[in-house]
């Protein structure tokens, strides 16, 4: 076949088309240690948080909000610097901006938590606390969601994907379930923390294989 007979809109097609086929860890190498390093320091930090449920009863209002917004922070950047390490000169123009995507969720859990008002402030330390870090692993929840989404627009394999969408669900299904649940409501964010942790070890090696 000469050089006159090459199409090299097909021949960039192809070429899509095998890179479609590619993991996380192949497409970006090094990715998803950032993700096993991101799980284990987000699973690090909720166990370090549930240390003060101890001392619901006597934290103010103030304490629970300073100690909440380091549990935002670590978690919020943790994803954040996982997602913008993939490099940006293969971003399709398509793509959704990562610093959009995880400022706006920053935005919208300090809307969320700002709703209840004065009557956070009337209810017992326990149930204060519930109500602000359910919404953090909630939030964290909805980020899984939407990364496994946008991953898509950078043509990471389906398979991989899953891990992110599987994250994300019982991720939210978890945070639905700590106010209902008795003993959650006094350990539910240091288990999500152990359980989290060991989710991120999991998904480093599914994504690694």
């Amino acid at each position: 076949m000469s050089d006159e007979d090459v199409n090299p809109a097909e021949l960039q097609r192809q070429l899509d088309d095998i890179k479609g086929a590619m993991g996380l860890a192949e497409r970006y190498p090094g990715r998803a240690r950032l993700w096993l390093l991101a799980g284990v320091l987000v699973g690090a930090v909720a166990l370090g948080v549930q240390v003060t449920f101890f001392f619901h009863e006597t934290l103010s209002a103030t304490a629970y909000v300073l100690i909440w917004g380091v549990f935002v922070v670590v978690a919020v950047l943790a994803l954040w610097v996982m997602a913008t390490r993939l490099p940006r000169n293969d971003a399709p123009e398509t793509a959704p901006s990562w610093r959009a995507l995880f400022g706006s969720l920053g935005a919208f859990l300090v809307a969320a938590t700002s709703v209840p008002g004065k009557v956070a402030g009337q209810v017992s330390g326990l149930d204060r606390a519930t109500l602000y870090f359910g919404l953090v692993i909630a939030v964290l929840g909805l980020a899984l969601l939407l990364t496994g989404v946008v991953l898509s627009a950078y043509r990471v394999r389906r398979r991989d994907r899953l891990v992110f969408y599987a994250g994300g669900v019982w991720t939210l299904a978890f945070a639905s379930m700590i106010p209902y649940v008795a003993f959650l409501r006094y350990v539910g964010v240091g288990l999500f923390g152990v359980i989290f942790a060991l989710y991120a070890v999991v998904a480093y090696a599914y994504l690694t294989r």
